[in-house]
């Protein structure tokens, strides 16, 4: 003990090595709390703005808006390009019309791709006027309404789970597409964002598209203008037909899995969302995400 610790008596020795020891066992991934998460609104104008356009003088000048709410959770680094690589960056794709954008460099910083990517999409769509927001935020109701303020991430358990919406109109539109995106849920310990596969327990799609396509009639059932022969109707015909929905998050006593809109409803349906409770679940869900389940 002399020998590894020459100025330390005998016990202070060995109180060290046993703090060493308990540092060791400490888990590697750091855990993010609600006092862990920053939040930033970007906003970029391109233009005159509709409230500017009664003073301006050239009547044809446009107005090209950009906003994104920016999450980081300083504690879990790894977790922004994670994200960034497997779903913001994808997102920015489907709007800006390719089919690939390049990766993030190693040292690159997520939030300066962001808004790189924000001016390409405002430089790409004057002189029209566009309007477009992302946000990636908890998927609460409640912690919706504060994005703009200091959204809270929702964990259960290590599994972090976040909801990622954009919305892209652009001037004359009669009927944009709205807004699109889903939920993401995040194995902190494994640091992957968890997929459909890793949901489900194998063979058991069936057994619960059944279940969903029971929740949906029954929805369906509260619309009165649906009679039992439009509501089979609905569920069978394209481009509405039902199928499973493979987007989840989980909720209070169960998941919710969530569609796109026009993906099985017309446009008044907005982005249809299924409950299906825990008990129902048991079988066909994973048991290590049920457990996670409050």
């Amino acid at each position: 003990m002399k020998r590894l610790f020459p100025a330390l008596s005998c016990r202070a020795g060995l109180l060290m090595l046993a703090a060493l020891a308990t540092l060791a066992a400490l888990p590697c991934t750091a855990r993010a709390d609600t006092a862990d998460i920053s939040a930033e609104y970007r906003t970029l104008h391109v233009g005159t703005c509709p409230e500017d356009r009664a003073k301006a003088v050239e009547p044809r000048n446009t107005c090209a808006k950009a906003e994104l709410l920016f999450v980081q959770i300083p504690k879990m680094p790894w977790l922004d390009r994670l994200l960034a690589q497997s779903a913001i960056l994808p997102m920015f794709s489907e709007v800006l019309g390719k089919k690939r954008l390049p990766p993030l460099a190693p040292d690159e910083v997520v939030k300066t791709r962001y808004l790189e990517l924000l001016k390409t999409l405002i430089r790409r769509e004057r002189p029209a006027k566009i309007d477009f927001s992302a946000s990636l935020m908890g998927c609460d109701e409640n912690n919706r309404a504060q994005e703009t303020n200091r959204p809270r991430p929702e964990f259960f358990g290590p599994l972090l789970q976040l909801c990622l919406t954009h919305t892209l109109s652009r001037e004359g539109e009669a009927h944009p597409d709205g807004p699109s995106g889903g939920s993401i849920v995040i194995d902190t310990d494994k640091r992957k964002i968890l997929t459909f596969g890793d949901l489900i327990l194998p063979g058991r799609e069936k057994a619960l598209e059944t279940l969903q396509r029971a929740a949906f009639r029954a929805t369906l059932k509260t619309r009165d203008d649906m009679t039992e022969a439009a509501i089979e109707e609905h569920l069978a015909t394209p481009p509405f037909a039902f199928h499973l929905g493979k987007n989840w998050r989980i909720a209070k006593d169960g998941l919710i899995f969530g569609y796109g809109m026009y993906e099985i409803g017309p446009r008044t349906f907005g982005r249809p969302e299924i409950f299906i409770s825990r008990h129902e679940l048991e079988g066909i869900v994973r048991p290590d995400i049920l457990t996670h389940i409050p």
